[in-house]
């Protein structure tokens, strides 16, 4: 061999636009690797040997028209697989030369054949990466709290001891939780929300504004109750069941050390899940477990090193919170059932977004665990959403020269008079024989 050369690179797609001085260069994945060669033949070499060389001509060029890849052996970068590309040989002899002869080769490196995976975005696909998030931000809130333990609390009598300081940041800290969660069960489980969920009545948009036309359709299951006096203790029966998560979490939180950190894990979680049984309404359950989803406790640490710990217990727990609250608003997107594609937009927008805060807070913290989760539960997110709102009809807008009435609008516009209850819950007029000269409604 006379000697190699090789290109390497990245593809990019160039954007040029005007008055700026600086591209903008996109990234399209790495280049193709070219590879070139060029070597002599000459007979019966006393390095290799090989023989005559019109042989060895006819055997190299033999294997650059074999179809299919192959190995070269490369001096310096060692066994690759490539093919050969049209013109890639060439051989060059002279009358003066004698039975020697000159050649070049371009090889391209060449990779499997591989097609495009199809990833299934089913509920029952969201529902068990929102399970791989609980067990991550548990690894996660566990690894930091020993880290407070790491930064001087010590060990007592044998025993990994978290401190009462460290303790009692934890405990103040869950319990802005607990009154935020307890203020989100009242919302979910009262009377205007219980209402809601009745089959077989009509209370106007007032009380069914806050549920989704496509769940309103579908109703309560055949087991649900179906008088508000029955709706009424099967909320208080779910507000006892959410107070005494929350007093089990208060408990593992007060009586928390390093040895005792999964089962308050366990508890945190549990909070949310009691919270997500007594949450009939997923639209209630987007709205209530976003507010959850944001939540950051009030005070500033101590100073020095304890003021560190006490900075790391309360940081680790909200997460943990927070990251259980993702987990039971992802298990509602899993059941929601989106009116239009615009309403599958809006909450795709509103979900994504308090996942995409809270992934840039686990990045920002090195929890790499959660972070995998966030993006893994947030892509199936969006592809539950996006194909539970594919088939929908989009928002228009609707203009007239004059108010009319709802039943009126409603046959006009849908050929359909009993669809006028619809366009008063989308319009919201003052009177449904009074609607509004224009409002957006579904186009079909």
């Amino acid at each position: 061999m006379l000697g190699a050369e090789g290109k390497f690179g990245r593809r990019v797609a160039l954007h040029e636009y005007p008055n700026r001085d600086k591209p903008y260069v996109e990234d399209m994945g790495r280049s193709t690797r070219k590879i070139q060669l060029t070597g002599f033949l000459i007979e019966n070499s006393l390095v290799y040997g090989g023989g005559d060389a019109f042989a060895q001509r006819d055997a190299i060029v033999a294997a650059a028209e074999t179809a299919g890849k192959g190995t070269l052996v490369h001096p310096t970068l060692g066994e690759l697989q490539v093919s050969v590309p049209d013109g890639g040989l060439t051989v060059s002899e002279k009358w003066d030369q004698g039975r020697y002869f000159e050649i070049g080769f371009t090889f391209i490196e060449s990779g499997e054949r591989q097609f495009p995976t199809v990833s299934q975005t089913t509920p029952d696909a969201l529902g068990s990466l929102a399970n791989s998030l609980d067990s991550a931000a548990g690894l996660d809130f566990i690894s930091h709290m020993l880290n407070a333990v790491n930064l001087g609390q010590g060990v007592v009598f044998g025993v990994l001891s978290l401190g009462s300081s460290v303790v009692g940041t934890v405990y103040s800290t869950v319990g802005g939780f607990i009154r935020s969660v307890a203020a989100v069960a009242q919302d979910a489980t009262g009377l205007f929300n219980l209402a809601s969920m009745l089959t077989g009545q009509n209370f106007g948009r007032f009380v069914n504004g806050s549920v989704s036309s496509a769940f309103n359709g579908i109703g309560v299951n055949a087991n649900a109750p179906f008088t508000i006096t029955s709706l009424e203790s099967e909320g208080a029966q779910s507000r006892s069941e959410v107070s005494a998560e929350a007093a089990a979490l208060a408990g593992a939180a007060n009586g928390l050390d390093a040895g005792s950190t999964p089962d308050f894990v366990v508890a945190a979680q549990g909070l949310t899940a009691s919270l997500s049984n007594a949450i009939v309404n997923p639209s209630d359950a987007v709205r209530l477990f976003g507010s959850l989803a944001t939540y950051t406790p009030a005070g500033n640490a101590n100073p020095g090193q304890l003021g560190a710990a006490e900075a790391i217990a309360k940081n680790a727990t909200a997460a943990l919170l927070r990251r259980a609250s993702l987990s039971a608003l992802a298990r509602a997107v899993a059941t929601y059932q989106p009116s239009s594609w615009d309403d599958a937009v809006n909450i795709r927008n509103t979900v994504t977004g308090y996942m995409d805060a809270e992934i840039l807070i686990a990045g920002d913290t090195g929890d790499d665990s959660s972070y995998g989760a966030l993006r893994a539960l947030r892509q199936m997110t969006v592809g539950v959403l996006n194909q539970a709102g594919a088939g929908l009809p989009r928002l228009q807008r609707f203009t007239f020269n004059q108010s009319l009435p709802a039943l009126a609008l409603a046959e006009r516009i849908y050929g359909d008079a009993s669809r006028s209850d619809q366009l008063v819950a989308q319009a919201v007029p003052v009177h449904p024989a009074f609607m509004p000269g224009g409002f957006r409604a579904l186009a079909s």
